[in-house]
């Protein structure tokens, strides 16, 4: 008899997608506390990381409505960080399909082209719907999550790596 091999990889992701998504409004609402989050968007950066590589089971409509759960937690217009999720959802299944991830710094250098495209859009639906936007936050925002890509990379690829291994030889 052929043994069926558990994966629990795809669990682990759902998980930790849904805990850095509604976090921050979360701890926001709670402590008022968001320090970490002016120079950083740690949402992007897991979006961006599964998709591009091993999330092959989330579509966009979770993304979508995860999206309106952080826009009504936090406080903005239903629906723009659902769009800013699926767009960057988009960009890396695109940026997946034409294998960009051949060398890591290539890969980087998408990461940071799509959250800019990401970050142009939300500036222009900022714009439009009139809410008032600190341009300098958004630069360090940017900066900051362009730079700590590499650190969180090695640390979810070090994770699932040996969550991988760990349930490879169990199965032996």
């Amino acid at each position: 008899m052929a043994k069926v091999k558990k994966n629990y990889n795809d669990v682990l992701s759902i998980l930790i997608i849904l805990l850095i998504m509604l976090a921050p409004p979360i701890s926001i609402e709670a402590f008022g506390n968001q320090q970490i989050y002016k120079y950083l968007n740690l949402e992007y950066i897991v979006i961006y990381f599964f998709f591009f590589y091993i999330f092959k089971y989330f579509r966009a409509l979770p993304l979508f409505i995860f999206g309106v759960i952080v826009d009504s937690l936090v406080g903005n217009f239903l629906g723009i960080s659902s769009i800013a999720f699926l767009i960057l959802y988009k960009i890396a299944i695109y940026q997946n399909t034409i294998q960009v991830r051949s060398i890591f710094i290539s890969e980087w250098l998408a990461f940071g082209l799509a959250i800019l495209v990401v970050y142009i859009i939300e500036l222009a639906m900022f714009y439009f719907t009139n809410i008032k936007t600190d341009m300098q936050a958004f630069a360090y925002n940017f900066i900051g999550s362009f730079l700590s890509y590499p650190i969180f990379w090695v640390i979810l690829k070090y994770f699932f790596l040996r969550l991988e291994r760990f349930g490879n030889d169990k199965d032996e």
